[in-house]
């Protein structure tokens, strides 16, 4: 029973955009900024395992660990590479011009982080949080049978999905007086059920900037680069008279994975840290994030 699409009406497929542009934001950069007049020589922490060798050459140390809360919103836009269609007893069969459903996405996510220096340039963290977002599929598609007219079945998904977010990442930071690098990399897990083992994706970032002192503290502003690799498919189960339950799987991808970001950040002595970044693509994309730290 070959199954082909008749038409298909602008559909919106959210999903979960990766947290890492704040995985590492307002702590990475701290061992870039330069050691005031006046700072202790010694270091009475384990962590992070060659203190001595940056303290040496002037370099001023965060507290070694840290605890985080951030909120994101993301819009963007997603396309769909592949349909296909199970009807029941049926194995599944691909619908060839899946390109004509338009896809975006709309998602809020909030979460926590812990991190730790591990060495002077590298930093290692965890993440638990929760996402929001909207999943929203509408297509027709006909099912041709052997016998009688075609079946026209009107596929539809719209609902509030949200799930629990698990991930872990590194940043390595180098910098040369108040000017800084950093390069991030992280993986991320969000169980939404009507992703078919939900959404998992790897984010790569880098980042350049200059950091200065302030008489709160000290400040940091940045421009940067980021690369979301992610792919996922939307299962959505429909009841159709004469059929029974059919199975569509949707699998989609960000259009343009590549985006650009320009942040700062502000540390009020050397416990409190905010930051605040947007990034866009200038086309499909934007991202706005907010975090606030507490060092330790």
């Amino acid at each position: 029973m070959p199954v082909k699409p008749k038409s298909a009406r602008p559909a919106y497929v959210s999903i979960w955009l990766l947290v890492a542009l704040v995985a590492m934001g307002a702590t990475a950069v701290v061992a870039a900024t330069p050691a005031p007049t006046g700072t202790t020589t010694t270091w009475n922490r384990t962590l992070p395992i060659g203190a001595d060798w940056a303290i040496d050459r002037g370099i001023d140390l965060p507290n070694p660990f840290g605890v985080s809360a951030f909120l994101v919103y993301m819009s963007r836009d997603i396309e769909v590479y592949d349909v296909r269609v199970t009807l029941p007893n049926d194995d599944p069969q691909s619908i060839s011009d899946a390109a004509t459903f338009g896809v975006r996405n709309h998602t809020a996510l909030a979460a926590a982080k812990i991190d730790a220096w591990i060495l002077p340039i590298f930093n290692v963290y965890g993440l638990v949080g929760h996402t929001w977002t909207d999943t929203s599929l509408d297509a027709v598609i006909t099912i041709d049978r052997i016998i009688g007219d075609p079946i026209v079945v009107e596929v539809t998904q719209d609902s509030e999905v949200g799930g629990p977010l698990l991930g872990f990442g590194g940043t390595l930071v180098a910098g040369a007086g108040p000017w800084f690098i950093m390069l991030d990399g992280n993986y991320n897990h969000s169980a939404i059920d009507v992703f078919e083992g939900g959404i998992a994706a790897w984010f790569l970032s880098g980042r350049t900037g200059w950091s200065g002192k302030a008489p709160f503290g000290s400040w940091r502003a940045w421009l940067g680069a980021a690369y979301l690799a992610s792919d996922r498919t939307l299962t959505v189960e429909q009841d159709v008279r004469l059929l029974g339950t059919i199975v569509v799987d949707v699998d989609q991808r960000p259009v343009n994975p590549l985006t650009l970001q320009a942040g700062g950040s502000v540390s009020i002595g050397r416990r409190w840290d905010v930051l605040l970044e947007l990034g866009s693509n200038f086309d499909d994309a934007f991202v706005g994030v907010f975090s606030a730290a507490y060092r330790f």
